[in-house]
């Protein structure tokens, strides 16, 4: 690293501290390289995001930065597996190859054994000289048998590494786009499954339907019995999405107490009526502290969805769902709001 770059990376260094203590996030090395990435503007799409959430006011704290973190910058994992397994099946084509280099030379050595063998054979050899041409030729086959039995066992072995990869790379492809704490998609899946969705959508002409729903006053909550009941709370809801999704429905962990259910072949009556499903399962959950069977209430959600445009981009129909679910939380909380019907409100809404 010469003068100059030093120089910047220091500036980077001190800017990143500045955002982090602006936004009251620990110096931690894992939030620290977040904010040093966007201080260097090395990844556009961080900036991007970052600028968009301090123009909309949004906090950027610590859950928001692990958020980022996960999204633009967790890919480590995923590579170093992709570069052992790389390493491990170079392993295996070396010893491929060179088992088959030496077949091939033993094939040659093979053949001429088998020519020297026949052209020391005359009118004038003796049985015995027959004898030892024969020998030869069968010495030369069994060394060849040896060696194509010994080519078929490493092909074998090969075959059962190069599964093991493909089992260890699958694994690690989805850890990479799974919500570590509840078990769902990330927000890295929910991106890739959305312009997937919407092309599929727009080629096929079927309904695509969006939804996002929001635990209500999550933070009162998490401030009142502390973030280990919280983290609870999250996986609760994130078993009643997954339960009460249909088969063809993705769902993701969109950050923090949000959550999102992609809908493909779904029209929004459905879909309404699939999110009213979940958020009375996910309200019909009462929770216990285990330790001392003290109650600690009901978890409500609030459910906005917005249904696909064909030629619209995946921000405004993310910006339209934000819109239903902002409704929501002005009708009541613990209720659902679509684009095209009025407001689905419970008897009983949340406090």
């Amino acid at each position: 690293m010469d003068g100059e770059q030093i120089e910047f990376a220091a500036e980077w260094s001190a800017q990143a501290l500045r955002h982090m203590a602006e936004n009251g996030i620990p110096p931690c090395p894992e939030n620290y390289a977040v904010w040093f990435r966007y201080a260097s503007g090395r990844t556009p799409e961080l900036n991007k995001e970052i600028d968009a959430r301090i123009a909309r006011q949004e906090p950027v704290n610590m859950d928001a930065t692990a958020e980022l973190r996960e999204r633009f910058m967790d890919d480590g994992k995923l590579t170093d597996v992709t570069l052992n397994t790389g390493a491990r099946l170079n392993t295996e084509v070396d010893r491929i190859l060179k088992i088959i280099e030496e077949t091939a030379g033993n094939s040659s050595t093979f053949g001429q054994s088998v020519r020297n063998a026949s052209e020391a054979l005359t009118n004038q050899s003796t049985p015995n000289d027959v004898a030892h041409a024969v020998e030869a030729i069968i010495a030369a086959s069994r060394k060849m048998e040896e060696r194509s039995a010994e080519l078929e066992e490493t092909l074998q072995a090969t075959k059962s590494e190069l599964n093991e990869m493909q089992q260890s790379l699958e694994k690690a492809h989805s850890e990479a786009r799974t919500d570590g704490l509840t078990g769902v998609n990330n927000r890295k899946a929910f991106d890739e499954a959305l312009v997937r969705e919407m092309a599929a959508a727009g080629a096929n002409g079927n309904p695509l339907c969006l939804v996002i729903g929001d635990i209500d006053h999550f933070k009162k909550f998490n401030d009142t019995f502390g973030h280990r009941t919280g983290d609870q709370v999250l996986k609760l809801v994130a078993n009643c999405l997954k339960t009460g999704a249909l088969s063809q429905h993705f769902v993701a962990r969109y950050g923090g107490e949000e959550f999102a259910v992609i809908m493909p072949a779904t029209e929004i009556e459905l879909a309404e009526s699939v999110a009213n499903k979940i958020r009375e399962t996910v309200q019909a959950r009462e929770l216990v502290k285990r330790s001392t069977g003290e109650s600690l209430g009901r978890v409500t959600m609030s459910m906005g969805i917005s249904l696909y445009r064909p030629g619209e981009t995946g921000a405004g129909l993310i910006e339209r769902a934000d819109g239903c679910l902002y409704a929501a939380k002005h009708a009541g909380r613990n209720c659902v709001i679509t684009e095209m019907h009025e407001t689905t409100v419970p008897q009983a809404k949340a406090s």
